[in-house]
């Protein structure tokens, strides 16, 4: 049934398309047979007026006008035999007598294009000019391009009228082709009802049973007694799935002691990588840090040393200035190694804390009285104003003693000779804040969320003067948090710079180590610091 179709389609799709592509190539020949007609006009007019020189193309254009007759000719002819037997042969004739009668007039208006030749060549040009309005243009115009249109309108609708004729065949087509699969259709279901009849329980078991297995039921099994091939599957099925069971059994046994082995290697080469990765980032991060910082002062100390060994001997002085220098570069160094190991120390969390109940004034005196010695120096005073009874908190006494001086130190180094630093300390909501403001430099407000970031110095020229390597301020950071402290800084440029250390307080206690009479004796260490107590 589906090669019939097939036949049927190719044989009338094979027809309409060379019926579609004669009405094509003879509206093509009579379109061409147009434009040669209207070139072979305008030739006979330019060599009647210019003369022989335009013989060549008049030759041209008439020889192009005789083949395009000729293809035209040819292609009526080849569509007539195509049409034999068809209703449409009778169309053939009338193309046919067509041609003839544009091939008649043609002859007419050549033989008075050699008439208008001679009487160009005569001298009788006026004469010549009459006949070729007459006989050649007017024929051409009235009669010849009526001609060429009425072919060309014909084909047109020729071609409209073919197509019509292939759409309507590959309709009727369409119809016969549903139809024919829809009998098909009816009788591959005839075909299926019957074939099932016989085959629908044990193909329905074995479904069953696949569909269990496949939810890993194991323990399904087939009823079925057939002695055919359908049995005999049903009976290869039961057999496999207790295999399988069997198999799945000890595969879940072997399962779950691997996946105990595997979580425990997991988490121990999980610690171990984390581990491993933190030490090398920080072992990376400390040599760049020693790298990036030492290199600036061994410079120095290098055109330290190679100052006096220049130009010869020099004076003692010279030497023991160069030597001085050289012990301070030094100091400078061994204090940036020490910051160093201490930060790094810090983040692989080796610094031992001792956190004990203490109280935070007798740190803030011993904190003020180092302070006041670095101060000495630079003749700045230190004033402080706190209160005298314990306030208790748990740290590490000697570690939030360093966070405050270093705080202090920063404080000093940046305040003018002769000005004064003041030690605030408050107890609010079982918290102490403690502040502590310098009258120096001041820091510009964008600088200010960068001063606690490793290595960070002021970027004004007074205050990249000063000694320092910018770790002080980071190291205490990571002091106070450590105590889960808060520290901030706020400042403005040439007028004040003040840090704020908040600390948690653990609030009274019944009984400590520390009596009101141990406070005044740690605050008489201070007697170089103006206090005022409450």
């Amino acid at each position: 049934m589906m090669a019939a179709i097939v036949y049927i389609t190719i044989r009338s799709t094979t027809y309409y398309t060379q019926r579609v592509q004669w009405a094509n190539n003879q509206l093509e020949a009579v379109t061409a047979l147009t434009v040669n007609a209207n070139r072979y006009s305008e030739q006979i007019a330019e060599f009647l007026l210019i003369g022989e020189p335009e013989r060549p193309d008049y030759e041209s254009a008439r020889a192009e006008l005789e083949a395009g007759f000729d293809k035209l000719e040819e292609l009526t002819r080849g569509e007539a035999e195509f049409l034999v037997g068809s209703s449409e042969q009778e169309d053939g004739g009338d193309e046919i007598f067509r041609i003839t009668r544009m091939r008649t007039l043609y002859g007419e208006i050549a033989k008075a294009t050699s008439e208008a030749i001679n009487l160009r060549n005569q001298g009788r040009q006026e004469d010549a000019v009459r006949v070729f309005r007459r006989d050649i243009e007017n024929r051409f115009d009235a009669e010849f391009e009526n001609i060429l249109e009425a072919a060309r309108r014909d084909e047109e609708e020729e071609v409209a009228r073919t197509e019509l004729q292939a759409e309507a065949l590959w309709r009727r087509l369409t119809w016969i082709t549903a139809a024919f699969a829809l009998a098909a259709v009816v009788l591959c279901f005839v075909a299926a009802f019957l074939l099932a009849r016989s085959l629908m329980r044990p193909i329905s078991l074995l479904t069953e049973g696949t569909e269990a297995i496949s939810r890993g039921d194991l323990d399904h099994r087939i009823v079925f007694d057939g002695r055919d091939e359908l049995g005999a599957l049903a009976k290869r099925f039961n057999e496999m799935a207790a295999h399988q069971q069997d198999q799945r059994d000890r595969l879940l046994n072997a399962k779950a002691e691997l996946e105990q082995q595997v979580a425990a290697r997991t988490a121990e080469l999980a610690a171990a990588n984390q581990r491993l990765t933190e030490l090398d980032r920080l072992r990376v991060q400390f040599l760049a840090d020693i790298s990036h910082e030492l290199r600036t002062p061994l410079t120095a100390l290098r055109g330290e040393a190679e100052i006096p060994l220049r130009h010869g001997s020099k004076p003692e002085a010279v030497y023991r200035d160069a030597l001085e220098r050289i012990v301070s570069q030094s100091l400078e160094m061994s204090r940036l190694v020490d910051d160093l190991v201490f930060l790094s120390r810090s983040e692989t969390d080796t610094i031992r804390f001792e956190p004990r109940r203490t109280d935070l004034v007798i740190i803030v005196a011993d904190a003020l009285h180092d302070g006041e010695i670095l101060a000495r120096t630079k003749g700045i005073s230190i004033t402080a104003d706190y209160r005298t009874d314990p306030v208790w908190i748990t740290a590490d006494a000697q570690r939030l003693k360093q966070a405050l001086v270093i705080v202090l130190d920063n404080a000093i180094k940046y305040s003018p000779r002769g000005r004064s630093v003041n030690l605030t300390m408050t107890v609010t909501d079982r918290h102490a804040e403690i502040a502590i403001r310098d009258k120096g430099l001041g820091i510009s407000a964008e600088e200010i969320p960068k001063v606690f970031e490793r290595f960070y110095r002021g970027r004004g020229p007074k205050a990249s003067r000063q000694p320092g390597s910018g770790l002080g301020l980071s190291i205490a950071k990571w002091l106070i948090e450590k105590h889960q402290g808060e520290i901030s800084l706020m400042s403005e440029v040439g007028s004040f710079t003040e840090v704020c250390i908040r600390i948690p307080c653990t609030g009274p206690a019944a009984s400590s180590g520390v009596t009101e009479g141990d406070t005044t004796a740690v605050l008489k260490k201070t007697s170089g610091v103006k206090t005022r107590t409450e």
